[in-house]
């Protein structure tokens, strides 16, 4: 009842406002002018130059100070969302670190790193140093996946409720209970490789320095270290000193840490951030460490994360984070601080914004979707100001491998796509992206008699490579594109990139818009791995610059049957090219007589579907990796060579540093076009049961419920809780959703967009 209640609203409010009219002009459509992603220093500079006009959006949450000095200036406007941003105190588990060879450190105890935990004024630091901008959390969730959280763990159960008290009995009990003449804790007794109860050595304390308000809690920590007797060598700098050393080395004892892009349900990224298979130098998990034997330290932690990622429903997979958080917070493997109240600033010329949940301003739908009022004043004027957005950090490096960074992918995210994407509202809902749809299904593997996932993806066929700096189409993008992304990224295990295709078993394209994906493992999430984590590459572009051509041959010694496996060659393997029996001469081919599987890591073995006899020898003919990977852009070619984009926009010109920039113009020809004004809800209604299902987007009744209930509200000064930035389409009334928005939205009431269909 309550239902059609607000639906008879709608209606009768879309009625009233048919009769008013608007100048033809507010309905132009808009002109993409590009866009500039701006290198900025740090979050200071970053602000401050949105609020002298050298950017219109600023990429980062605001701090208590900044939003304070956006919603009192009257060009500044606001935008409010979820932010999946985690602050942490990174503990170094690891038995022993660099710079003390041999000695056990005494964050390896985990009553040590108990009594720090207790250390640590959770509430204080929200209250008097975030000054109410922040929720504080206890497990390694943001706020908004807190139910996924050990509730016997957190909140009231917290263990290690802020009390010095405590921290000092919980170190006495450990037998770090000797101050000494000068006040200082020593080990205790028969401390491997300090012996004789010397003075505890400093604590290697890393701070980041170019972050104001983790610069303040690390000084507060280290402050209370050294009141309760703990030596600190306190270490401040900026990333590009502490990252090599903390997570290149893994030499540090205590980090002030952060983790920002986790912009997807569910929360997967426990496994890659806590699972010891990743903690390797540049690797995700940079705090597990190993124990005195050198094996991983929690091996029942590694055993949850594994159930986090590989489980076959929605049940297990609650009980497994659980399970996981529950252990993460008892084993005190870090402390976790506080996720940002998630206030984003743009300037009041910008209208069209879209607040994704999770990352917020600076996304895809963003991008599509926003334009510059003055844009509207001279569509054609080619010479008019792209959009500027600026990070708070130059990146590391923009290589599609390895750039784990924010800021980075303010850039790479524009250029390399994936398969599918997120709903900004609501991230557990799956929107097709460069594939137009996907099936989940199982499959029974005869090689260990087990069940497991299968994905078939079929893509779209209005998609195209856009070559870099000349915004050239080459070509369509397909199914080999997808097979040679998985296969190429599977072949380097320390890319950030692995984890996506690690588990892949085979692939078979079966066209050249279909794809079916076979993974060694059952879990209800794999669509997720290659669809929403892994960027698509483009095989005869990269083949021809990383790849090179090999050949074996394996003789065949004893008689093999279906489901036997034979490893073909040492080399990492992309794509097979040919395959013949001989002496016969005969062609084999993929999916019919073999398929090429990856039991290793490495893709180069063969699980054969056929019968060969002693005497036949089979030739194969591939192509693998051979250039080195790493570098600033991929395997160290300039941009021009290695940014071909199926993204929202493309490369023009990219300067590195700070004060450097990356200049892009829109791809005109994406897949999606210039959406209509009055797209707010982005939700995608599929057409038919029978994949590939078609579909589109539509500017309906949904997308008036969401003006209606932001109807009147303003995005200046402190906007209210019904302020919608996707509501704000009227370049004529900035920064506030009112009549005309609702006018504009009713002009294309039911127009559909991004419906697949053939070029």
């Amino acid at each position: 009842m309550k239902k059609l209640s607000v639906l008879a609203i709608c209606i009768l409010a879309i009625s009233l406002l048919a009769s008013v009219q608007l100048p033809i002009s507010a309905y132009s459509p808009r002109h993409c002018k590009g866009l500039d992603v701006c290198f900025y220093a740090d979050r200071n500079s970053a602000f401050a130059a949105l609020m002298a006009g050298e950017i219109d959006l600023y990429q980062y949450p605001l701090t208590y100070a900044q939003y304070v000095t956006a919603y009192t200036t009257p060009d500044i406007q606001l935008a409010l969302c979820t932010v999946n941003h985690i602050f942490a105190f990174a503990f170094n588990n690891n038995y022993t670190i660099t710079d003390f060879p041999g000695v056990r450190s005494p964050i390896n105890d985990v009553n040590f790193r108990r009594a720090l935990a207790c250390m640590v004024d959770k509430e204080g630091i929200v209250d008097t140093v975030l000054q109410g901008f922040g929720d504080i959390v206890d497990a390694p969730l943001p706020a908004a996946y807190a139910g996924y959280a050990n509730e016997s763990m957190t909140g009231d159960n917290y263990p290690y409720q802020y009390s010095l008290t405590q921290a000092a009995q919980v170190l006495d009990d450990a037998g770090f209970d000797d101050l000494g003449p000068d006040g200082t804790r020593n080990y205790p007794a028969d401390w491997p490789g300090r012996p004789g109860r010397p003075n505890l050595d400093p604590i290697k304390f890393c701070i980041r320095n170019d972050q104001e308000d983790m610069l303040a809690v690390g000084r507060a920590l280290a402050g209370t270290m050294r009141a309760l007797g703990i030596l600190v060598n306190q270490i401040e700098a900026d990333k590009n000193v502490l990252n090599p050393m903390v997570i290149g080395d893994h030499n540090y004892h205590v980090y002030t840490g952060d983790w920002f892009r986790i912009d997807r349900y569910p929360p997967l990224f426990l496994y890659p951030t806590y699972h010891s298979d990743f903690d390797f130098p540049d690797g995700q998990n940079y705090v597990t460490g190993n124990n005195s034997s050198n094996l991983p330290n929690y091996p029942d932690l590694d055993d949850a994360l594994e159930n986090v990622y590989y489980t076959p429903n929605d049940t297990a997979f609650m009980d497994a984070v659980k399970r996981a958080t529950g252990l993460l917070i008892d084993k005190c493997v870090s402390v976790w601080l506080w996720n940002p109240v998630g206030w984003f600033a743009y300037r009041k010329n910008l209208v069209g914004i879209v607040a994704k949940q999770g990352t917020c301003i600076v996304n895809d739908y963003t991008f599509l979707n926003a334009y510059k009022v003055d844009d509207l004043a001279t569509p054609e004027d080619e010479s008019q100001d792209p959009i500027r957005v600026g990070t708070t950090s130059e990146p590391c490096d923009l290589n599609i491998l390895y750039s784990r960074w924010y800021y980075e992918h303010a850039v790479l995210d524009r250029v390399f796509a994936k398969l599918l994407s997120t709903n900004p509202r609501n991230p557990a809902i799956i929107n097709p992206w460069t594939a137009q749809d996907y099936e989940y299904t199982t499959w029974f593997d005869p090689h260990d008699g087990k069940l497991k996932t299968k994905v078939t993806f079929w893509l779209r066929k209005d998609v195209w490579w856009h070559a870099p700096g000349t915004g050239e189409a080459v070509r369509q993008f397909d199914a080999y594109d997808v097979e040679f992304s998985i296969w190429y990224a599977c072949n380097f295990s320390d890319s950030w990139l692995w984890r996506s295709t690690k588990d892949v078993h085979h692939t078979l394209v079966i066209d050249d818009f279909t794809i079916e994906v076979y993974f060694d493992e059952l879990s209800i999430w794999a669509p997720y791995w290659i669809g929403l984590e892994m960027p698509l590459l483009p095989r005869a572009e990269y083949e021809d610059l990383l790849c090179i051509n090999s050949e074996a041959t394996v003789d065949i010694t004893e008689p093999i049957s279906p489901s036997d496996n034979t490893m073909f060659t040492y080399d990492w393997v992309t794509r097979i090219v040919l395959v013949y029996k001989k002496p016969e001469g005969i062609q084999l081919f993929e999916g019919v007589h073999f398929e090429v599987v990856n039991p290793k890591g490495c893709h180069n073995y063969v699980h054969w579907l056929i019968s060969l006899e002693p005497g036949e020898w089979v030739e194969f003919y591939y192509v693998n990796p051979h250039a080195d990977p790493h570098g600033y852009y991929l395997a160290g070619l300039p941009w021009q060579q290695t940014f071909y984009s199926l993204g929202t926009h493309i490369p023009i010109d990219i300067q590195s540093g700070v004060g450097g920039w990356a200049h892009f113009d829109c791809n005109d020809c994406h897949f999606l076009g210039a959406p209509p004004f009055g797209e707010i809800d982005w939700v995608w209604t599929w057409v038919g049961t029978t994949h590939p299902r078609s579909g589109y987007y539509q500017i309906n009744i949904y997308d008036a419920v969401m003006l209606l209930k932001a109807y009147c509200s303003s995005g200046a000064g402190e906007p209210p809780p019904s302020w919608e930035p996707g509501a704000d389409i009227d370049p004529y009334d900035l920064c506030h959703v009112g009549l005309y928005d609702a006018v504009m939205l009713l002009t294309n009431y039911g127009a559909k967009f991004g419906i697949p269909s053939d070029p």
